[in-house]
């Protein structure tokens, strides 16, 4: 019995040492793919490979650009001090119905120049003030009438002054009242003498004081329409 046990296990060992050095198969290849062939035999391009489209890119906004710098203003045009300043008055003034700060307007007659170029122009609308009137306000002549400028254009101007006076006044007003009292003297001699002579030079004296009393009221007028002239009393700078 015991040489069979050997014999088997002989045979077992045998197989399986046989199958632990077998090789294994090759597994079997891909089957690659056949290319395409065309009605005349040629092989067809295979189609080429989709790439994505890139990604657009990025907007990149414009670099600022630099503001210009805005054009520097033209030089003032000043005019100097005793520059004429002549005007055309637009309304009637009178020392019987204007005060002393009344307001009246005008026009400019002629264009204010500097240095050939015009300031304000001809018919520039212009205003003013009257500062004397009836011997109130700057001038204590009884029956002046004085104005003076305050804007031409809306720009405020300082100008000198510029005075009306009755005419027929002064001198011409004292040898009124003195010839009075030599006529009343003349007149009262013939009539009665010595005593008659001093009652008539009192007489004729008080009769030239009335006269010159009516001179002294005449109304002092600036009619509408005159031509009045000024000067600036300070730079005028436009």
């Amino acid at each position: 019995m015991r040489p069979n046990v050997t014999l088997a296990t002989l045979v077992l060992t045998a197989a399986l040492f046989t199958g632990c050095n077998k090789t294994p198969a090759p597994s079997p290849a891909t089957p690659q793919s056949q290319p395409t062939l065309n009605s005349d035999g040629t092989t067809a391009a295979s189609a080429p490979t989709q790439q994505p489209a890139p990604a657009p890119a990025a907007a990149v906004p414009p670099a600022p650009q630099a503001a210009a710098a805005p054009a520097p203003p033209p030089p003032p045009i000043t005019a100097p001090a005793g520059t004429r300043v002549v005007i055309l008055t637009t309304e009637r003034l009178s020392a019987s119905h204007n005060e002393v700060g009344d307001g009246f307007s005008g026009s400019l007659a002629e264009p204010i120049l500097a240095h050939g170029t015009a300031i304000f122009p001809r018919g520039a609308h212009v205003t003013g003030t009257v500062v004397a009137s009836k011997g109130r306000g700057r001038f204590k002549g009884a029956g002046a009438l004085g104005i003076e400028l305050t804007s031409i254009s809306g720009v405020r101007v300082h100008t000198s002054e510029y005075e009306q006076e009755a005419k027929g006044r002064g001198k011409r007003s004292a040898g009124f009242i003195g010839g009075g009292a030599g006529l009343g003297a003349i007149i009262g001699g013939i009539a009665g003498g010595g005593r008659g002579a001093a009652i008539g030079g009192l007489a004729g004296a008080g009769a030239g004081t009335a006269g010159a009393a009516y001179t002294g009221d005449r109304d002092v007028v600036i009619p509408s329409e005159s031509r009045v002239t000024f000067r600036l009393t300070q730079t005028l700078v436009r």
